[in-house]
């Protein structure tokens, strides 16, 4: 297919170098940082621009891949009639973009893209189209994309956002908590890193409450009080380990405690 890519940020990298190593054509690169267009347009020896109105309108498939709040300005300016076009965004339904074309769609990988990445076959895709038509041509192109391509409305794909952040952003800010935390007090943060792995690495092959382990875990009330000693000085830390010692104590009550 002949591709517009509209934006030059990590998933517009990604993508189009995806696509482009599987037989697709990029026909040109659209970005409101005209360097950053030429970088990525340059890689991919296609043209490319920093204004919606000298878009090709020749192409196939137009893939928005931009900034979340950036989607809204988008569907104001741009008007591609029956041409479809798919933005990449989690948290964004499908009906944000529904004045810039009635073949509509969404294709969301499921993971923190960086633009250095070249196989991404791995990474889940996230389908959603407005139609029959447009969710088969969609599909086809992530399949090109991906291993693992997987049909889900708005409000599934915003869950499963909101799980990826619970998982994801939320374990790797703890983690620098905890960097944090070892700096100030002196401690070498590399002792924890085989503790890191391993937990890790249980988690790939087990549930992960299967492999809940720690103080809050046992109900261990004496190293629970150790610990808020140790956290006194500190108390945006305090409250963060009060949180979520409470809720393991509580998540895991009611587990044992189901018939």
């Amino acid at each position: 297919m002949d591709i517009v890519i509209i934006g030059s940020g990590n998933v517009a990298h990604c993508f189009s170098h995806r696509l482009q190593l599987n037989g697709h054509q990029i026909r040109q690169v659209i970005s409101r940082n005209r360097e950053h267009a030429r970088e990525l347009a340059e890689q991919l020896n296609t043209p490319y621009s920093d204004d919606l109105l000298d878009i090709d309108m020749n192409a196939d498939v137009y893939l928005i891949a931009i900034q979340d709040d950036a989607i809204p300005a988008v569907n104001q300016e741009l008007r591609l009639g029956k041409r479809i076009v798919a933005h990449t965004a989690g948290a964004v339904p499908l009906d944000a973009i529904r004045n810039i074309s009635v073949n509509t769609g969404v294709i969301y990988p499921l993971q923190s893209l960086r633009r250095e990445m070249r196989e991404v076959e791995k990474i889940p895709l996230l389908l959603e189209a407005a139609n029959e038509m447009t969710l088969r041509r969609l599909g086809a192109l992530a399949e090109a994309l991906s291993e693992q391509v997987v049909t889900a409305d708005s409000e599934k794909r915003l869950q499963l956002h909101l799980a990826a952040v619970l998982s994801n952003n939320f374990t790797n800010h703890l983690i620098a908590r905890c960097e944090d935390y070892c700096e100030k007090r002196g401690l070498d943060f590399g002792l924890l890193r085989p503790i890191l792995h391993e937990t890790f690495q249980r988690i790939e092959r087990n549930d992960a409450r299967q492999v809940q382990t720690g103080p809050a875990y046992r109900n261990d009330v004496t190293t629970l009080e150790l610990h808020r000693g140790q956290l006194k000085d500190n108390p945006d830390l305090l409250q963060l380990y009060e949180v979520l010692s409470n809720d393991i104590r509580q998540f895991y009550d009611v587990e044992r405690k189901a018939p």
